[in-house]
């Protein structure tokens, strides 16, 4: 199906550890349904970082309530787990490598690598030979990856796509994925999109 209008998109960060572990079962949940999975990276820039959790007694406790969700969440499903500092990373960087990585066909296979550097080795995504880690690990070419990731093009485009799943599907948060219209907030939402794909399919047929 070449119809991007029946294509799952999923909008994801690697800021996001519930976007890793949905990452982790994306081909497992909705490959094989013949629609096209449109990767999409965002990351909140300053201007739409959302303000609920200004205040640090709030961030501090959603911060220890992640820590615990996720270390539960992958103990569940068996894998390894390492946080990262607390800093932020200049997220423009890995977000741009993904944007080429995926121009390359090699999307999905850079996706599961920079995730895994993120998050269960705890490494630092503005780190240059991180993304070259991750790069090689896709089968791409170190150097020009890296380069990419610093590419003012691409970092712009990255920075603009949350603005735009915003406007285009009403998403407010990772990972999210939008079929048919639909919105699905969640790594544990897969099954609905899932179902939604099979009803689609099935009406389509009858």
């Amino acid at each position: 199906m070449s119809d991007k209008t029946a294509a799952i998109r999923f909008y994801f960060s690697f800021r996001s550890p519930y976007s890793w572990l949905a990452a982790e079962r994306l081909d497992a949940e909705l490959g094989g349904l013949g629609v096209p999975i449109e990767r999409i990276p965002i990351y909140p820039t300053p201007d739409l970082l959302p303000t609920f959790f200004d205040a640090s007694a709030t961030r501090r406790a959603k911060l220890a309530y992640v820590v615990q969700d996720i270390a539960r969440l992958a103990r569940e499903r068996g894998l390894t787990l390492r946080f990262p500092s607390a800093e932020d990373p200049d997220w423009s960087l890995s977000h741009a490598a993904f944007l080429a990585a995926d121009q390359q066909g090699a999307g999905p296979a850079f996706m599961l690598a920079a995730f895994r550097n993120r998050w269960c080795q705890g490494l630092d995504l503005g780190d240059d030979a991180v993304l070259a880690d991750a790069a090689e690990r896709a089968g791409l070419d170190r150097g020009s990856i890296v380069a990419a990731a610093h590419s003012d093009a691409l970092r712009r485009t990255a920075a603009d796509a949350f603005r735009l799943g915003i406007e285009r599907d009403g998403i407010f948060g990772v990972p999210s994925f939008v079929y048919a219209g639909k919105l699905y907030w969640g790594q544990d939402r897969m099954h609905f999109v899932r179902a939604a794909v099979v009803r689609k399919s099935t009406s389509n047929s009858g």
